[in-house]
């Protein structure tokens, strides 16, 4: 059983010395679980809702099917991923690293001292990292939170800024989005600051973007912020293929890699692995990356106790998409939020964009 989500007030923090200071060992980062036992948030309960979806959707009509995104992120394809980003096609995170490496400052002075700067799913901090150094430099005491869902790369990546800071102070939160936002309503006696950086918002529909990012506007109060990188529609169509297909082949093995999941998540070979490939698909009109996979050879799925599934050759199974915003569709957005935008800091190209919203105008 888990226990109850943890009071705001207890979080202990450890001030670490700067790297190289001569300073006793830095303590571990706090991990906190906040998984709500409300919803029975477990891996065991998670992982029957994974099955319950890849079923409904490889039950679906002729191309038509689709597998849940969740299934590209296990631990080897957190790893894949982590590679992707480093990639040369995949000009997501080098747009953002150029943008923060020149604005970071700003964005630091944008952030209250003693406020909390909360990071919806962390990953790895390379980028956040640049925010965090311009807060430490400007002495201010400000205590960053990584929310993931993946405890083991929590560890993994705070662990590597460990000892980094003295004013800035680090902890994780080890729960879902919904948690958080259930945990943020706790914390209501300090400035609150929320980063949701990679475009992440672009794997969502735009109806369901609206609606999440209105979901933290209603927990926020007027002094506090919402800062979200969203990729734009303004880039070469070659570029944004190659960025979802890049030449090493990583992102086809992390695409693939969710089809071993699938039959890790069984225990048992439901799916022949060689009897798919992965196709991508940049939609121009809807402005959207779609990913799919496409079957080489007929073949069947078998899960114990269930009907085989037939997927003809050829037939196309969706399990994601990255939508791109252009200026209209962003107000659009910033307009289902009902939020305001009183920050933004552009890529040289204006073609990426991280932006502060406020919910008051």
């Amino acid at each position: 059983m888990l226990g109850p989500i943890p009071s705001p007030t207890p979080v202990p923090i450890h001030f670490a010395p700067r790297l190289g200071a001569s300073a006793e060992p830095a303590e571990a980062i706090p991990i906190i679980d906040i998984r709500s036992t409300a919803r029975s948030v477990t891996v065991a309960t998670l992982e029957d809702g994974i099955r319950v979806d890849v079923l409904a959707g490889l039950s679906k009509p002729y191309n038509e099917k689709e597998l849940p995104g969740l299934l590209l992120y296990n631990e080897e394809g957190l790893r894949l991923f982590e590679q992707i980003t480093y990639q040369p096609d995949y000009y997501l995170t080098g747009l953002e690293i150029d943008i923060l490496s020149r604005h970071a400052h700003q964005i630091a002075n944008s952030i209250p001292n003693g406020a909390i700067l909360l990071e919806l799913g962390a990953g790895a901090l390379r980028k956040t990292a640049l925010i965090l150094d311009a807060l430490e430099t400007q002495e201010k005491n400000v205590t960053y939170f990584a929310l993931d869902l993946d405890k083991p790369e929590l560890l993994r990546t705070l662990a590597e800024l460990n000892g980094r800071y003295t004013h800035v102070s680090l902890a994780g939160l080890w729960g879902t989005y919904d948690d958080g936002c259930t945990w943020l309503k706790q914390i209501n006696d300090r400035p609150r600051i929320i980063l949701w950086l990679g475009s992440s918002v672009g794997n969502m529909t735009r109806k369901e973007a609206g609606q999440f990012i209105r979901t933290f506007g209603d927990v926020l109060a007027p002094r506090d912020r919402f800062i979200i990188a969203i990729d734009s529609r303004y880039h070469k169509v070659d570029s944004i293929r190659a960025a979802y297909n890049d030449r090493a082949g990583v992102t086809r093995r992390f695409a693939l890699n969710a089809l071993n999941n699938v039959n890790d998540l069984f225990n048992v070979d439901v799916v022949d692995v060689s009897c798919f490939d992965y196709n991508p698909y940049y939609n121009e009109i809807l402005g959207r990356n779609e990913a799919y996979f496409r079957c080489r050879k007929e073949t069947q799925v078998r899960v114990p106790s269930e009907t085989p599934i037939l997927i003809h050759e050829g037939e196309y199974i969706r399990f994601g998409f990255s939508h791109k915003y252009d200026r209209v569709e962003k107000q659009l957005l910033w307009t289902a939020a009902g939020a305001y935008p009183v920050q933004e800091w552009m890529s040289r190209d204006e073609d990426y964009a991280l932006t502060m919203l406020s919910w008051t105008s």
